[in-house]
């Protein structure tokens, strides 16, 4: 291209921002952007001296495994912390490359995160329960006090921290990507993982949980700034999507195909000049975008809905609910998370769909970046104004990604910690020793993780996102059916087993409807597995369910420390003076998402254009306006009573009552009982 003969055409200008330099020249360029990092790591310094002191007071008042793996914080903290928990560096980064590449079907990820919701309303009310009257510390502390079983606690364990390391690697690879582009090379990819590695670390190991707690509310509050300024300075700069949608809006011009790394192409008098094409109104560019989806890409949208039910299993989140004050809280953790894709996801689809619409327009190495990096390159390149925000959000991307990554940490070492070496290799450990095992696992998981991530790109997210939520969605059976019916531990530990080893046996298969090209819909790899799961916990379940009465260690050991095992009628007991969230409600704002997938209409045809949207991204955004409003009386519905639950008066009903003095002794216990 570069060599190509040149037209006497009047250019767009001369592109000034980072990506036209290179090497020093952007360090140069990007001081202030340094400085406000810098400023950034020194607030989480200072934060995690205020965690250490708080966990200091904790582990002298409460215990060492509280002070480090728990701890109880009010409303406004845990929504921020569980803000940053759900939305990850991909929310920063990944949902602007995901509008680019495949225009309002993006919108799938704002009914994502109420689909999230929708999971925490069917298990977190129980759980929520279950944890305060039978005093549960680790995540998987339900599974143990269900079924008695070591070998389902393993698997469980294992299902759930493997799916964590691989986040973990695509959370470093995120970060150090970020950090290489912000320093044009200089710095090599390796020493930010290092540097990543270490500032996690050392945040957990000062506070623990209050760590993670305190420094995700403070980057919250980052992340949200960015959101909330950012679709307005993009509408002002380059035009509202409704001022930028039909394709021959006043944004129109006609630009050259041949462009230059650091200078914007060339611009043509018309659209009948050899070798120009459209650019600046989004449906003259991508009109693609205004037609109805494939369904093969229709299929992608439902599963991808479907798969995100999981989410609340993940053991950081399932930290969350231990760690709330009352369940008062936690509903008003619910509330806001249905409200806050508006805020949070939007930004990112208006960031994607300002990149297809003018990229043509812009240099070529522009062009070639993420949609995420080239808008914060335009940004740089405007005013101080602009240069600020795109500096505000490159923080919010940096704490974005390392919000998640300590959460996931956490999770994962107190998994290991304590379901794994406590629970299966050494039932007599004291408490400090499990709070050393979960900070050896912690280094252990970070430097694998950095490992893995010298070997992976962003490219390959995708597969490791398949593989991630199969093992976690492996799962599904031991909470949901767990909490709600009378099946036992021989099908839950039969089913994740042949659920585990079918999806090991696809992930090498190229099944027809994968193959490139094809258009028509298909069922994704991870849920034919999960399928595989719930077909064998039935048969088991039908023809040689077994007993949960078995003698052992564990069962022993649990004995103390929970009380009796916990069975369903035990359960209907503590949740007998609850009202939970009405059925019928989760059963409609759960159609209300579904019905946001455009499987009306025919493929491919074009749609009228009205306010900026085709009408079929109008209608999905009307079900998911109208799941958000059946979300919030599903949530009002939810009324809890019991200790720690927010709400005046107390249950007195035998079987709960029977419950909470099964684990009233144990509840004040250390885990260095046997």
């Amino acid at each position: 291209q570069n060599s190509a003969p040149r037209p006497n055409y009047p250019t767009l200008g001369h592109f000034r921002g980072p990506m036209a330099m290179t090497g020093r020249s952007v360090v140069s360029q990007n001081v202030p952007l340094y400085v406000c990092v810098g400023v950034y790591l020194t607030a989480l310094a200072a934060i995690a001296v205020v965690a250490f002191a708080r966990k200091r007071k904790a582990s002298a008042s409460g215990g060492e495994l509280d002070a480090h793996f728990g701890g109880t914080f009010s409303a406004p903290v845990l929504v921020l912390t569980t803000f940053s928990s759900v939305f990850s560096g991909f929310t920063v980064t990944g949902v602007p490359s995901d509008a680019y590449h495949h225009g309002f079907t993006s919108l799938r990820w704002i009914g994502s995160t109420m689909v999230i919701v929708l999971g925490m309303l069917v298990v977190y009310p129980r759980l929520r329960r279950l944890a305060i009257v039978r005093s549960y510390r680790s995540p998987s502390d339900f599974i143990t006090d269900r079924y008695r079983s070591r070998r389902l606690r393993l698997v469980c364990a294992v299902c759930a921290v493997l799916p964590l390391l691989i986040y973990m690697s695509a959370q470093i690879v995120s970060f150090a990507s970020m950090a290489t582009g912000l320093t044009g090379g200089v710095v090599g990819k390796p020493t930010f993982m290092a540097v990543f590695v270490v500032v996690v670390l050392a945040l957990e190991k000062l506070g623990g949980m209050n760590s993670v707690v305190l420094t995700d509310s403070f980057q919250s509050v980052i992340m949200i700034a960015a959101f909330l300024v950012l679709p307005f300075v993009l509408g002002t700069d380059f035009g509202y999507l409704w001022e930028v949608a039909s394709p021959d809006c006043a944004s129109l011009r006609y630009v050259s195909n041949r462009s230059h790394a650091g200078e914007e192409p060339l611009v043509c008098p018309n659209a009948s000049v050899e070798g120009c094409s459209a650019s600046g109104c989004l449906a003259a560019v991508r009109p693609e975008f205004y037609e109805i989806p494939a369904r093969r890409e229709q299929s992608s949208m439902a599963f991808f809905l479907l798969n995100m039910v999981t989410a609340p299993l993940q053991p950081h989140m399932v930290q969350r609910v231990y760690i709330a004050s009352s369940d008062r809280d936690l509903k008003i953790v619910m509330a806001t998370m249905l409200f806050a894709p508006f805020v949070a996801q939007t930004p990112g689809i208006v960031m994607g769909l300002t990149k297809a619409t003018f990229e043509r327009g812009w240099s070529l190495a522009e062009q070639e970046a993420t949609a995420f990096a080239a808008v914060s390159d335009r940004l740089m390149s405007g005013s101080a104004l602009q240069y600020a925000l795109a500096t505000v959000l490159s923080c919010s991307s940096l704490a974005a990604i390392m919000s998640t990554a300590d959460s996931v940490l956490m999770g994962a070492s107190s998994l290991v910690a304590m379901d794994i070496y406590k629970g299966v290799v050494n039932p007599h450990a004291s408490a400090a020793r499990i709070v050393q095992l979960g900070e050896i696992n912690s280094v252990g998981m970070a430097i694998f993780a950095a490992i893995g991530g010298l070997f992976i790109s962003v490219s390959t997210f995708g597969q490791l996102l398949t593989v991630q939520n199969g093992l976690l969605m492996q799962l599904l059976p031991a909470y949901v059916l767990g909490l709600f019916t009378e099946v036992q531990e021989r099908g839950v530990f039969s089913g994740i087993i042949v659920g585990f080893l079918t999806l090991l046996v696809l992930l090498p298969c190229d099944l027809p409807w994968e193959r490139e090209g094809s258009a028509v819909a298909f069922v994704p790899k991870v849920n034919l597995s999960v399928a595989a799961n719930f077909v064998v916990v039935f048969f088991c379940e039908t023809l040689c369910p077994g007993s949960d009465e078995r003698p052992s260690v564990l069962a022993e050991a649990m004995q103390l420390r929970f009380g009796d095992r916990l069975q369903p009628k035990v359960i209907r007991g503590i949740m007998s003076s609850t009202r939970e969230p009405h059925q019928l409600l989760l059963i409609l704002m759960a159609g209300l998402l579904a019905l946001s997938v455009p499987l009306y209409g025919e493929p491919g045809s074009r749609q009228e254009i009205i306010l900026g949207l085709p009408v079929w991204a109008r209608t999905s955004c009307c079900f998911y306006v109208a799941a958000f409003a059946v979300g919030l009386v599903a949530i009002a519905w939810w009324s809890p009573r019991g200790p720690a639950s927010g709400y005046d008066g107390s249950t007195s009903d035998s079987d709960e009552d029977e419950g909470a003095n099964s684990s009233s002794e144990s509840s004040n216990l250390e885990l260095t009982d046997p």
